[in-house]
């Protein structure tokens, strides 16, 4: 009588693929745990160093920031896995001009860093101080290797011209904003004033806590004011533009 020969699906020859199978599987295990270690114990061979240059900026630059690195860490010939790569993600991040970083090991030995900088929204003047602003909120230093086409904040201190920044990044998405208005006050109290390119006139915005709700409501009405206003020539006559009332626009001679 012949043997009966168990199916593929029988519980024998289940267990004879996993015993045929076990054997590859802890190989394969020790292989790529050997490889893992091999790489952790690679030394660090070079750091590479890329910057951004969106749009031509040029607030830092590689060989600064391989200077700020390698003057405060010893990477060279130590072992991969043992860099500090927090510390050295933050203190790239503490120059300035640099929005935001990573730091990355390769596979060959290499520290990789590539930086993103910040990208400035205005030129902020104040009694004290001359700084950029950028599209986050945080202060930029001017730069003698850059200049931005960026409207001009004027305030009397840093905190009251950032009240300016819903009516800056207005003006940093849309390209008719970005045109029309040249130069923008801000007050003590927080009222905040623009000065377009176009008539010599100012325009009345408010305070600025307002802003977030009634923006895009005073812009509609200035955008219609002045579309009018251009086609009958008479802009001119004009010396300031009031939003402050509830959808409303006052024009002053």
């Amino acid at each position: 009588m012949k043997s009966k020969t168990p199916s593929s699906d029988s519980p024998q020859t289940k267990r004879w693929v996993i015993w045929r199978t076990l054997p590859l599987l802890i190989l394969a295990g020790v292989v790529f745990t050997a490889a893992e270690n091999e790489s952790s114990a690679t030394p660090c061979r070079a750091l590479e160093i890329e910057v951004d240059q969106l749009n031509g900026m040029y607030f830092v630059d590689a060989p600064s920031l391989r200077t700020a690195v390698t003057r405060r860490f010893q990477l060279l010939d130590q072992p991969m896995n043992g860099l500090p790569y927090g510390e050295i993600h933050q203190t790239v991040l503490d120059q300035h001009g640099v929005a935001n970083c990573s730091v990355q090991p390769t596979l060959g030995g290499a520290l990789r860093i590539s930086v993103q900088q910040q990208r400035p929204i205005a030129r902020v003047w104040t009694p004290d101080s001359a700084l950029y602003l950028d599209d986050a909120g945080r202060w930029l230093p001017l730069s003698d290797r850059y200049a931005a086409e960026v409207p001009v904040v004027h305030a009397s201190n840093q905190l009251s011209a950032q009240l300016a920044m819903p009516i800056l990044r207005k003006m940093d998405t849309d390209p008719f904003w970005n045109r029309f208005i040249d130069q923008i006050a801000v007050d003590d109290q927080g009222l905040i004033q623009l000065h377009p390119r176009l008539g010599d006139l100012t325009i009345q915005l408010g305070p600025a806590a307002d802003l977030e709700d009634q923006l895009d409501i005073q812009l509609s009405h200035l955008k219609t004011f002045y579309g009018a206003m251009i086609e009958s020539g008479d802009l001119r006559q004009y010396s300031e533009l009031d939003l402050r009332y509830d959808g409303q626009l006052v024009a002053r001679k």
